[in-house]
């Protein structure tokens, strides 16, 4: 985990100001934790909020969090989202996301497509991208969050955020990319 704490130093090192807010995919809460861990130790008591996000099959830490410790949960259908597919925390990973997480939520299944093409094919002027479908889980969470107004004021989002997204990697399916997105990862930006 400590491993990840070296993206974190370069995202952070290449923002003006540090995040308001910040979303980084769930899982077994491996990559959440080390950021969680990292935000609290750089910045103490200013840190930003961390939202923890999960597809919704398979939301063993929003689980967790709602029972008060890290619990299992039973397997269900396969999720899109697939390399975020856990069912039982980390028990490292948990020690440290029930201190330093401020929101677990979880996705629909839809979402997870939805960011890969807005990545790839984006609005003119932004920069195109290649995410996979779990690598886009905390932009899903923070499109999720900044599309209903209720919620956006729960969470604090305003004009004012500065917020700050993880994406874990790229297209770790070729054909299931090319089959959401319509083209091959490799005739798309880096």
């Amino acid at each position: 985990m400590q491993g990840y704490t070296v993206m974190v130093d370069e995202a952070l090192g290449q923002l003006g100001e540090p995040p308001t807010h910040v979303f980084v995919q769930g899982g077994v809460g491996g990559l959440a934790a080390a950021v969680a861990g990292h935000m609290a130790d750089r910045f103490g008591a200013t840190r930003p909020k961390l939202f923890v996000v999960e597809p919704e099959a398979a939301n063993c830490l929003l689980r967790s969090a709602k029972a008060g410790r890290a619990i299992a949960m039973t397997p269900g259908a396969p999720t899109i989202i697939g390399m975020l597919e856990c069912y039982r925390p980390s028990d490292v990973a948990w020690s440290i996301l029930e201190h330093h997480a401020d929101t677990f939520m979880d996705v629909i299944e839809t979402r997870a497509p939805d960011v890969m093409k807005r990545l790839a094919l984006p609005v003119a002027g932004d920069p195109a991208s290649v995410a996979g479908e779990s690598g886009g889980a905390g932009l899903a969470g923070a499109l999720a969050a900044a599309a209903e107004p209720a919620k956006r004021a729960a969470l604090g989002l305003d004009a004012q955020s500065r917020v700050l997204v993880f994406i874990s990697e790229g297209a770790t399916s070729p054909s299931m990319y090319r089959s959401i997105v319509g083209h091959s990862a490799t005739n798309n930006a880096q």
